[in-house]
Order: structure tokens, then C-alpha cells, then sequence
């Protein structure tokens, strides 16, 4: 089984640097900070939002900027927080409230004993702490509130050991996410790994490598719950493949057919 310390020499000298040039003099992507701030997602989406437009800039460079800055977009306008997100709080002395809670319709939080739901619309998880205290605050006095936000992620293709949906840390980094699903196995083809929300490719290529190699976090990566990690594995066969195998085929049950 591929181990991911071995494999992430690989990945450093497969990452392209242009792509990091456009994050510099900013410390959005320090790995010692799990949550961007709304400010540092602002000073981010400027920066790719200038770089996306600059000629000096090579035309992939200008498209991994304008896809980066439409995610962070989409973050500051909708917040963090998905229907079935889960949020681990824990408030000092209250154990009703001292448990995991899932986020409801609505992008609302239902807490026990509190008669008015938490809203989460707009909400980044950097802000979660301070929003929930603000609206605790109503009802105990100066509570101490410590929160952790959990995403369901899928993980899918041959090259995992154990596909499937996991529910993870929002600090969680995408290699931590792989090692959950069972490690990359020795077909993993991770220069061809992706991360997709829906039917659209949001992460792949140099750009991925690159955001692997800095370590980010998967909230660093624009990450929310029901986006998929593509691994696949060097017996994966796409549908042209298998439309390519059926149009071989054909002939040859149409030869087995005469002979019986």
C-alpha cells in the first residue's frame, strides 16, 4: 500500500509555482490556521480577481485565478454551512448543549432549551464561535463556547483503499481526508486525482498539487459538504473505454453466433 509520505516528494516537484505567486504577501494559506477569515478570504479574492485579469500572467494561470476567486466568491456571499453539516459544540456547564448538532433546513441551527434557531446563512466556519456565543449570550450569561464544523465528504475511484462518504473535520487536510478513506493503493493515479462538486471539476492538475504541497486545509480549499475526491486508479476505464470495448465486441458475438 502507497504510503503519503512517500508520495509527497512526488507531488512537490509535479507542483507548479506560478499558481503560488498570486497567494504571496498573504498569510490565507498558513497551515497553522485552519479557518480563513472573512478578511483574508477578501484580500485573497482581490488578488485572484487582479490576477485572473493581468497579461503578465499565462493563460492557465489566469484561469486557476478566476476559478479560485469564484469559489471564494460564493463562499463570502453564501457562508460555509450546507443542510447536514455537523457542528461539535461544546458550551462550558451546559451539557444540554455540549454535543454534535446537524444543520437544519433552512441553514438554521436548533439548539435544546433555546426558543430561537442559530442562523448559519452568511456564515463562514472562521465566524461559527463568535455568531453561536453572540446568540447564546441572549440566554446564559458570558458563555464559553468551543465549536469544531464537520462536512460530509465522498471519496471515490480505484485508487482509494476504501471508497465512500466520510464525515470529516473542516481542519481536516486532503491528505488526512485520503488516509481516512483507506490511503491511496499502489494504482492511484495521482496526477490525474480531482475534486468535483456535482459535474463540474473544481480542483485538479498543478493547481491541486499545488494547494496539497502547502498543506491546506479542506476549508482552505473552498471545501463543502457533498463535494467528491476523485482517485482513480490505473484500472479505471471511462465510457468511452467501455463504449470502445462494446464496438469490438459486436463483431465477435455476431461470429460466435454463426459458429453455434
Amino acid at each position: 500500500m502507497m504510503q503519503l509520505h512517500r508520495l509527497l516528494p512526488a507531488l512537490v516537484a509535479l507542483a507548479a509555482a506560478p499558481a503560488a505567486v498570486l497567494a504571496q504577501g498573504s498569510d490565507a494559506w498558513n497551515a497553522g490556521q485552519f479557518y480563513a477569515t472573512r478578511a483574508q478570504l477578501q484580500d485573497m479574492l482581490s488578488k485572484y480577481e487582479a490576477g485572473s485579469k493581468t497579461s503578465a500572467y499565462s493563460d492557465a494561470v489566469r484561469n486557476i485565478a478566476g476559478d479560485e476567486a469564484d469559489l471564494i466568491r460564493t463562499r463570502l456571499e453564501k457562508g460555509d454551512f450546507e443542510v447536514g453539516d455537523v457542528i461539535t459544540l461544546t458550551v462550558a456547564g451546559q451539557p444540554t448543549l455540549t454535543a454534535d448538532f446537524t444543520v437544519s433546513p433552512g441553514y438554521i441551527l436548533v439548539l435544546p432549551e433555546i426558543d430561537e434557531p442559530v442562523q448559519l446563512r452568511g456564515v463562514l466556519r472562521s465566524e461559527l464561535r463568535d455568531v453561536i456565543t453572540a446568540h447564546l449570550s441572549k440566554y446564559i450569561r458570558d458563555p464559553r463556547v468551543y465549536v469544531q464544523t464537520k462536512v460530509v465528504i465522498s471519496v471515490t475511484g480505484d485508487g482509494i483503499g476504501n471508497a465512500g462518504f466520510y464525515t470529516v473535520s473542516a481542519e481536516s487536510r486532503l491528505t488526512d481526508v485520503l488516509v481516512t478513506a483507506g490511503q491511496p493503493n499502489q494504482t492511484a493515479k495521482m496526477d490525474k486525482v480531482k475534486i468535483k462538486r456535482g459535474n463540474e471539476t473544481i480542483w485538479d492538475g498543478d493547481e491541486l498539487r499545488q494547494a496539497i504541497v502547502q498543506g491546506r486545509t479542506l476549508d482552505q480549499l473552498n471545501l463543502r459538504a457533498g463535494d467528491e475526491i476523485e482517485v482513480p486508479g490505473k484500472g479505471s476505464r471511462s465510457w468511452g473505454d467501455i463504449i470502445r470495448s462494446m464496438y469490438y465486441l459486436v463483431p465477435l458475438s455476431l461470429a460466435i453466433s454463426r459458429i453455434f
